[in-house]
C-alpha cells in the first residue's frame, strides 16, 4: 500500500526552512510569488480547470520567528549534556518564543481578508492560519490556476499550477500554504502475509509457549489459539521479546502518560472493544477528529492495529487518536493537532510515502511541527515503509527499483522504526532483517539514505564503535556539504514481517498483521513505560534519537539486540543494499529494545540532568 512515487531530487537543510519568495512579472505591484507549484508525475494527463464552485480546506502555514533558533533549541532540549536538555516548552511558550507575533499574524488575516479569503481559528501554536473557499476565490485571491489531472491508476487529482501570490511585505512570514493540491497520498504501512506459513516458521515457541508470563495483559484463549494457528505474536510474546517484563513486575504498565495516534483512516470501536475484553484491559481511548475526521467503517486495519498493539503493551496509559482526511491538508492540520495540543508525549505515526512522492515543500512544512514538539518534549515515532530500500516501489504502476526512503520517518526530528522478522521470540529474540513476499509482491522493512535532509548531530557525532558512519554512508542524495553526510534510517526497529506478525482484532475477527506500521506504536509503548518508570521520575524523553544514540555508544550491547543478518533490497536489483552489520546499519538501525535495560538507560540521562 502505497502512493505513486517518480523521480526528482530536490536538496533541503535540515535546520532551516526553504522560503522561495519570487517576484512575478505577471503579478500585481507590491505582490510576490511564494514557494512553487509541485512538480506532476510524467505519466499524469492534464483534464482541464478545477471547477470553481469546488469547495477547498487549505491551511496557509506562518513561518517561524527565528528558524535557526528553533532548529537549535529542539537540537538543545534533546541531547543529552546539553544546558537546555530536557528543559522543555509549553504550547504557549512555544508560541511566544518562536511563532510570528500577534500583530504580524494579525496583518497576514487581514491580507487574506482584502483579498476575499475569510481567515479561520490560529492554530494553538500560532503558525497555522485554516481557510474554507472555493477553488475561484483561491484563483483570484492567490493569482494562479488550480487544474486537475489524472494520475497513473486512475485517480483524479488536482494541482496549483503556480506559487500563490501575497502582498510581499507580508511574504516572509509564509512558510507555504497546505491543501493547493492533492497529488500525493499518505499510505498505511502496514502488510500481510503473502501465503502458506513457512514450516521453519509455524511451530517453535509460539505453539509450545502460547502464554508468558510478563506481569502485563495476557491474551484470552481465543487469541492465543488463533496466533498459534498463524503463528501470529500476541502482545504478551511481544512484550517478553522485548524484554517489558521487568517493567510490568515493578508495577510499571504506563499509568499517567498519553500516546497520540495519528490515522487517516476510520476504525469500529467494537473491535477495540473486543480486543480489550479479550485482554481484559480497560485503557481510555478519545478520539480527536481533524477537518471532519476519517469517514466511518473498518477501515484497511491500520488503525485497529496501531491502537491495539499499544493497549496490549501499555494498557494504562491513555490513548488519543487523532483522525483526518487523507489529504496534503488533512495530513498537515492532523499532525498539527497533535502537537499544538501537547497532550501527548509519546506520538505514533503509521502511515508514510516516499520522499520524492511527498515533496520538499510539504517536509518542510512538516518539519517545522516535529522541530515543535522536540521542543516540547514529545517523541514522534514513524515506520521506516515496507518497500524496503526502494520505498517508492509498490505503487501498483510498474517496477521501481531507485534507492529512496520514507517520509515522516526520514524526517531530522523523528524516530524511523524499521522491520525485522522475529523467528523466536526468546528472549532474546531470534531476528533477522524482514525482507519477504507480501500479498502485494516484493516487501521488507525500510531504509536508506535521504535525498531530503544532510545527517543530524546525533548519527555524525555517533562513535565509530556504533558504524552509523560507513562504506554505505553518502552525501550526494540530500546535497551535503564536502566533509559531511545524509539522515539515514531507520534509527532502531521490531518486529515487522506480517509473516510473524501481530494477531490484532479487526472487522469482528482475529487476524494477523504486520509491516513496520506495527513496529513504530512498540517504541511508542515502550517509551511511555520508560517514562512512566520510577527511574524516570517524572522527566520524560522527549524527541528520542540524540539519547537512543547516546545510550548505544554507553552500552549498546545491554540496551539493544543488535541485528547483524539479512538486507532490505526487496527487488534485489541495487547489490543487497543495504546490509545488516555489527551496531549501526541502514537495514534495522541500532536494532530492537532490550526493554528494562534501555528504559533505565534513558531515565538515567533524564534524572542527572534534572538534578
Amino acid at each position: 500500500m502505497s502512493g505513486t512515487c517518480k523521480r526528482g531530487r530536490i536538496v533541503a537543510s535540515a535546520l532551516a526552512a526553504a522560503l522561495v519568495v519570487v517576484p512575478s512579472a505577471s503579478a500585481a505591484p507590491g505582490r510576490v510569488r511564494v514557494g512553487g507549484a509541485p512538480r506532476r508525475p510524467a505519466s499524469s494527463t492534464e483534464l482541464g480547470a478545477l471547477a470553481t464552485s469546488t469547495p477547498m480546506h487549505v491551511t496557509v502555514a506562518l513561518a517561524p520567528r527565528d528558524p535557526a533558533a528553533l532548529a537549535g533549541y529542539a537540537t538543545a532540549v534533546s541531547t543529552p549534556g546539553s544546558s537546555a536538555y530536557r528543559h522543555y516548552l509549553t504550547v504557549a511558550e512555544f508560541r511566544a518564543r518562536f511563532a510570528p507575533t500577534p500583530a504580524r499574524t494579525a496583518a497576514v488575516a487581514a491580507s487574506l481578508d482584502s483579498h476575499g479569503l475569510r481567515a479561520g481559528t490560529v492554530s494553538a501554536n500560532g503558525l497555522g492560519i485554516p481557510l474554507t473557499a472555493t477553488a475561484g476565490q483561491l484563483d483570484r485571491a492567490f493569482s494562479l490556476s488550480l487544474e486537475r489531472v489524472r494520475l497513473t491508476g486512475g485517480r483524479t487529482a488536482f494541482a496549483n499550477t503556480r506559487a500563490p501570490l501575497f502582498d510581499a511585505p507580508l511574504a516572509r512570514l509564509i512558510e507555504g500554504v497546505v491543501g493547493l493540491d492533492d497529488l500525493s497520498r499518505a499510505a498505511p504501512l502496514d502488510r500481510t502475509s503473502a501465503g502458506p506459513i513457512p514450516p521453519s516458521i509455524g511451530g517453535g515457541d509460539r505453539v509450545a509457549r502460547p502464554h508468558v508470563v510478563t506481569g502485563g495483559p495476557r491474551p484470552c484463549p481465543t487469541a492465543v489459539a488463533n496466533a498459534s494457528g498463524s503463528a501470529a505474536y500476541t502482545a504478551d510474546q511481544i512484550a517478553s521479546a522485548y524484554q517489558f517484563s521487568s517493567l510490568y513486575g515493578a508495577g510499571d504498565e504506563g499509568t499517567g502518560q498519553t500516546i497520540a495516534i495519528f490515522e487517516a483512516e476510520p476504525y469500529a470501536e467494537s473491535d477495540i472493544d473486543a480486543y480489550e475484553s479479550c485482554y481484559g484491559t480497560k485503557t481510555q481511548v478519545g478520539e480527536v477528529p481533524v477537518d471532519g475526521g476519517a469517514g466511518t467503517g473498518y477501515g484497511s486495519g491500520e488503525a485497529a492495529l496501531d491502537i491495539e498493539d499499544v493497549i496490549g503493551l501499555a494498557p494504562l496509559a491513555q490513548v488519543v487518536v487523532y483522525d483526518g482526511p487523507d489529504t496534503i491538508t488533512g495530513i498537515y492540520d492532523t499532525y498539527s493537532a497533535i502537537v499544538s495540543a501537547d497532550r501527548a508525549k509519546m506520538i505514533s505515526t503509521s502511515w508514510g510515502l516516499c520522499e520524492p512522492a511527498v515533496g520538499s515543500s510539504q517536509t518542510q512544512l512538516e518539519d517545522t511541527l516535529f522541530q515543535e514538539a522536540a521542543a516540547q518534549g514529545q517523541s514522534v515515532f514513524a515506520p521506516a515503509g515496507d518497500s524496503g530500500s526502494e520505498d517508492c516501489d509498490g505503487a501498483g504502476v510498474g517496477l521501481d527499483t531507485t534507492l529512496e526512503v520514507d517520509d515522516p520517518g526520514s524526517q531530522p526530528y523523528v524516530t524511523s522504526v524499521g522491520g525485522t522478522s522475529m523467528s523466536s521470540s526468546g528472549p532474546p529474540p531470534a531476528q533477522s532483517v524482514w525482507n519477504d513476499m507480501c500479498s502485494g509482491g516484493p516487501c521488507g522493512g525500510g531504509g536508506g539514505i535521504s535525498g531530503m535532509w544532510t545527517m543530524p548531530s546525533y548519527q555524525s557525532g555517533a562513535p565509530s564503535l556504533l558504524n552509523v558512519i560507513g562504506a554505505h554512508s553518502s552525501s550526494d542524495p540530500c546535497g551535503a556539504p564536502a566533509g559531511s553526510h545524509c539522515r539515514e534510517i531507520p534509527d532502531v526497529s521490531a518486529d515487522a514481517d506480517p509473516t510473524t506478525g501481530y494477531e490484532v482484532y479487526y472487522d469482528g475477527a482475529w487476524t494477523k498483521l504486520g509491516g513496520t506500521s506495527a513496529a513504530a506504536p512498540v517504541w511508542a509503548a515502550f517509551t511511555a513505560l520508560a517514562n512512566a518508570s520510577s527511574a524516570c521520575a517524572g522527566n520524560g524523553i522527549g524527541f528520542a534519537n540524540p539519547a537512543l544514540y547516546d545510550a548505544a555508544a554507553s552500552g549498546y550491547a545491554g540496551d539493544f539486540d543488535d541485528i547483524t543478518s539479512g538486507e532490505n533490497d526487496i527487488t534485489a536489483t541495487n547489490a543487497g543494499m543495504f546490509p545488516a552489520g555489527p551496531g549501526y546499519d541502514m537495514a534495522s538501525g541500532l536494532g530492537t529494545p532490550n526493554g528494562s535495560a534501555l528504559a533505565a538507560m534513558l531515565c538515567a540521562a533524564a534524572t542527572r540532568i534534572a538534578r
